[in-house]
């Protein structure tokens, strides 16, 4: 049929050669997409065929637990009313010949706890010393009993006195016996033997008998072979066959250990469920051509249907195929004659991606410098956010993403490398030249990000000359696995890297922290690991966590009082503050000792000391004393909160000191700007363009100097404003909420209940009644 079809499109090709290029793509395109479409019909076929035999396994497993569970019952029944009769001490009295309890009693106890089961078909008591038989109903010698009541038909009674009336038998079972009932009716049976008493060494007192009713089972058997028209077996725990359904093959021993619970071979299917209370094996083999013989003729109307759905969709497609080329051609016939292409050599697609491309290659250019700057700008940006030169992280990840770094999780850490000049990779060379060193740093920065991007999003940071840093984002898992997962891939990259490339390398590595603005004691733990590194002499990565005694490292790196001083000297001492307090809530969080706090606190009181006295000297004062660094210094048992609430104030005396001297010309005209707007605050026309002609500068300025010094967008700082002066008429007037509107710029009341539904999650009149009931 495939072929037919290749044939169709050899046919079509023919055809078009003479047509255009372009049309024989769409018609061809088509008609591949036609046939691949229908022939999936094939697949869905091949599915629903798997379907059905799906079903069908899943119906003879369910018809083979059924099976197993109706005759697992039967022989439970059997087993427990046998424990009844075993268990009987009364059984063994009269067994031993004791008068204290009579063959009646013992026939009444049996009567009246037989109930009517439809496998049981009747049981018996053989008592060895007297060789007699005891039923519910008689008691008569063995010999004569299995004479008149119940005859083998095929077994000697002398045989099954020797083999199975003597001897210890524990819940076993004979093979299936026809008997002749009362020497008339023929019945198949099951027997069941258990000695009694259970506990015996030597010869057991006699034996308890089921004749179990194999042609209720064989009946059992047969609806299941009906229904599946499978074969199916029922053996024993040691696999012998105890019953199997009508005219089944025997089965093969050998590959009966093999079979599974599904097992498909090329001939057949087999399905086993094994008993876990006996070790029974329930068994259906089904051959495979029984799964398929139905679904022939469903075949072959599948295929018919295919054919004639085929031949429609032929005439479908050539209409589509025009219609298709159609508005391409109209496009190709105006790009020549406004572009004056000449059409020799040249198809519809040619002609439009050639006139595309050249209206974009202007942008493109555009693209291809941003985008050769782009990982200069993500490389200082995360410098600058490692160093700790950040104090608004809450607009880190909107800037981070702006320039393309996504981070999957919040769980960070930092790799401190550094390249051992003494390397042999840089003393086999003559020329330790800058390329050397450039090269070497090439391989570190593709092989550790290589190693590490399993488990971690990796940013590569030269610091220049040969030391470097890698950020690690922890793509999954949890923060105490991240430490043994970097450190792994960290000795990993320190072996590759010298077996093939002979570079020695130091790598360090801060603990994990799942906050940016834990940051910076990322770095800073990363760069003592690092130290720590250079000095083992094995090369293998160190994990800050592996230095011991941590209770002595503080965060307060050089970067750290670098950024502090350029805030304070700036101005900027909100800023400072907050700085300040980072620093500070970050050494608590790490549980330093009380020496490591002193050092930490007379570290930033000389900080702070030394910035203050170079506003004092430049005002022309004498410099202050260092009476706050030595108390801080002295302190026994030094109070970080304590000792912060001190340096604030410090803060603040400098800002006194430096009132108006400090303020740039920016910052001014923002605080110009934050006038003008709590004076202009109810005017409806109040935006970024009045703004932006009011001062003469663009919106946009304005937007990012004003988020920058008053930490909040315009927007929001007027909104504020507004919303200040709604709540106080709001509790201090009777106003409608309409007035109130319009006094604050607000053309309708929509405006307003806006505001307070975004900033108070309520409507203006539920505020006035909430602030009413309150006073």
């Amino acid at each position: 049929m495939f072929s037919d079809n290749n044939k169709i499109k050899k046919k079509i090709a023919a055809r078009l050669k003479k047509r255009n290029s372009v049309y024989a793509i769409f018609l061809l395109s088509y008609v591949s997409i036609l046939i691949v479409t229908l022939s999936s019909a094939f697949v869905y076929y091949a599915k629903i065929n798997k379907q059905i035999t799906m079903q069908t396994e899943l119906s003879t497993v369910t018809l083979l637990g059924q099976l197993k569970t109706d005759i697992e019952d039967e022989i439970q029944y059997i087993k427990e009313l046998s424990n009844d009769l075993v268990f009987n001490s009364k059984l063994e009295q009269i067994a031993k010949g004791v008068p204290a309890y009579t063959y009646a009693e013992l026939m009444k106890d049996m009567s009246s706890k037989h109930k009517p089961r439809e496998m049981l078909f009747d049981y018996l008591v053989y008592i060895n010393a007297t060789d007699e038989i005891v039923t519910p109903n008689i008691k008569m010698k063995a010999r004569k009993f299995f004479n008149l009541m119940y005859e083998f038909v095929d077994l000697d009674y002398d045989a099954f006195d020797r083999e199975y009336l003597h001897g210890y038998h524990f819940q076993e079972l004979m093979p299936i016996q026809k008997m002749n009932q009362y020497d008339s009716q023929k019945v198949d049976v099951l027997p069941y033997i258990q000695s009694f008493p259970m506990s015996s060494k030597s010869e057991p007192l006699g034996q308890v008998i089921f004749f179990i009713d194999a042609g209720n089972m064989f009946s059992m058997i047969h609806q299941v072979h009906q229904v599946t028209n499978s074969n199916i077996y029922v053996l024993d725990e040691q696999d012998r066959v105890i019953l199997s359904s009508q005219d089944a093959p025997p089965i093969n021993a050998e590959k009966l250990e093999s079979f599974g619970k599904l097992t498909n071979t090329r001939h057949e299917i087999t399905n086993k469920i094994v008993s876990e209370n006996n070790g029974w094996k329930y068994i259906a083999s089904t051959p495979k051509s029984l799964y398929f013989k139905e679904n022939f003729n469903y075949l072959m109307n599948f295929i018919a249907i295919f054919l004639i759905y085929l031949v429609a969709g032929l005439i479908f497609v050539r209409y589509l195929a025009k219609r298709s080329y159609k508005p391409l051609k109209e496009i190709n016939d105006l790009i020549r004659v406004h572009t004056q292409a000449s059409p020799g050599g040249k198809n519809e697609y040619e002609n439009i991606k050639k006139t595309i491309v050249d209206q974009i290659q202007n942008d493109k250019e555009l693209n291809e410098v941003i985008e050769k700057q782009l990982p200069i700008v993500r490389r200082d940006y995360l410098l600058h956010l490692i160093r700790g030169m950040v104090t608004q992280y809450d607009e880190v990840p909107q800037q981070l993403r702006s320039i393309g770094i996504h981070f999957t999780s919040d769980t960070f850490l930092i790799g401190a490398l550094e390249i051992d000049m003494d390397s042999p990779f840089f003393m086999n060379n003559s020329n330790m030249s800058e390329k050397n060193l450039s090269l070497a740093r090439v391989v570190a920065e593709n092989v550790s990000c290589e190693l590490m991007k399993e488990h971690f999003t990796c940013y590569f940071l030269d610091l220049g000359r040969n030391q470097s840093m890698f950020l690690l984002n922890l793509k999954e898992g949890s923060p105490s696995e991240a430490v043994s997962i970097a450190k792994k891939q960290g000795d990993e990259f320190i072996r590759f890297v010298y077996q093939f490339y002979q570079l020695n390398l130091n790598v360090g590595l801060s603990s994990p922290y799942t906050e940016l603005k834990n940051m910076p004691t990322c770095f800073d733990e990363a760069k003592k690991a690092l130290e720590h590194s250079k000095l083992r002499d094995v090369n293998e990565a160190v994990g800050f966590g592996d230095l011991g005694n941590l209770t002595f490292d503080y965060y307060y790196s050089m970067e750290s009082e670098h950024q502090l001083v350029n805030l304070l000297k700036s101005g900027q001492y909100e800023q400072a503050k907050q700085f300040l307090g980072n620093i500070m809530e970050v050494n608590v969080s790490k549980n330093i000792s009380a020496n490591a706090a002193k050092l930490l606190l007379y570290e930033m009181a000389s900080t702070l000391m030394k910035v203050k006295n170079f506003f004092l000297v430049a005002k022309g004062e004498e410099p202050a004393s260092n009476e706050f660094v030595i108390e801080a210094m002295l302190r026994q048992s030094p109070s970080m909160e304590a000792a912060k609430r001190r340096f604030l104030e410090t803060i603040d005396h400098m800002s006194a000191l430096t009132e108006n001297q400090n303020v740039s010309k920016t910052e001014k005209l923002v605080n110009r700007i934050a006038e003008y707007i709590n004076e202009h605050a109810g005017d409806n026309w109040l935006d970024l363009n009045m703004l932006s002609q009011e001062f003469e500068v663009t919106p946009q300025y304005i937007s990012n100097v004003f988020k920058k010094y008053k930490h909040e967008n315009v927007k929001d700082y007027i909104a504020k404003l507004k919303l200040r002066a709604a709540k106080e008429l709001l509790v201090t007037t009777e106003l409608p909420v309409r007035e109130i509107a319009a006094r604050l710029g607000y053309a309708t009341e929509a405006g307003i209940i806006r505001l307070f539904k975004k900033y108070e999650g309520v409507t203006p009149g539920d505020f006035r009644i909430n602030a009413r009931r309150n006073e």
